[in-house]
């Protein structure tokens, strides 16, 4: 699917042409490909469809002053999409967005919006990647980070350094300990994800601050190495 930004000549499209669908939605208007998707159905998809179905079940319980609190919170505080626009959630997004991510790290869940910003990015982020020395690392600063917040990790793993472009190939792979100190071991958590990394491939981390109380992400800095052994 592709997001597209339309000029005065042409302000509004829908429908499909020759196998390519116009549509618009909250976050405004995009276009896709015709298609019947498939259902590979991993355990991955199942986790975050459950994950997913127990947010949204628990906005369904929460009461009138509680919805009205998350859906101020949405308007004054609107997510950037892939073109730089800034899109305003649903009170219903809102909660299930930050739920959801506080869900997969088994943290408490909130039933009020927070009242406090996003922890701080990262300032610099390394990953290296030397098998033989078991050394797959990130590196960062500022270290440590607070009190409360942790590591949150995507990463992806490519066979060819020519592959450049690999947002649509992130994967959550797991957290740090709160309050971490540099440099903070991720192997594990990509070799559970991605399997045994080996020489040649190159992998890619995007890596944020979370703060485990609040369910807020710090925007992510990414870097990337080919595997090596010494």
């Amino acid at each position: 699917m592709a997001k597209i930004k339309l000029g005065p000549v042409v302000a509004q499209a829908s429908g499909s042409v020759a196998g390519t669908v116009f549509s618009r939605n909250r976050g405004g208007t995009y276009m896709r490909t015709r298609a019947i998707p498939t259902d590979p159905n991993t355990v991955d998809q199942q986790n975050v469809r459950a994950i997913l179905a127990t947010q949204s079940q628990g906005w369904a319980d929460r009461t009138a002053a509680e919805r009205a609190a998350w859906e101020n919170w949405a308007t004054q505080n609107p997510v950037t999409d892939v073109l730089g626009a800034a899109i305003v959630l649903s009170g219903h997004q809102a909660y299930v967005r930050l739920n959801s991510r506080l869900d997969f790290l088994d943290q408490t869940l909130l039933t009020a919006p927070p009242i406090i910003n996003a922890p701080l990015a990262l300032d610099t982020v390394v990953q290296d990647g030397d098998i033989g020395l078991g050394d797959v690392t990130l590196t960062f600063t500022a270290t440590p980070l607070a009190a409360g917040v942790v590591l949150w990790i995507q990463a992806a793993v490519v066979n060819s350094p020519g592959i450049t472009y690999i947002r649509n190939l992130l994967r959550f792979v797991g957290s740090s300990a709160a309050a971490q100190a540099s440099p903070f071991d991720d192997q594990t958590l990509i070799e559970a994800k991605f399997g045994a990394l080996i020489v040649g491939q190159t992998l890619h981390a995007r890596v944020s601050t979370f703060d485990v109380a609040t369910g807020l992400l710090s925007v992510g800095l990414e870097s990337r190495v080919v595997i090596t052994t010494t």
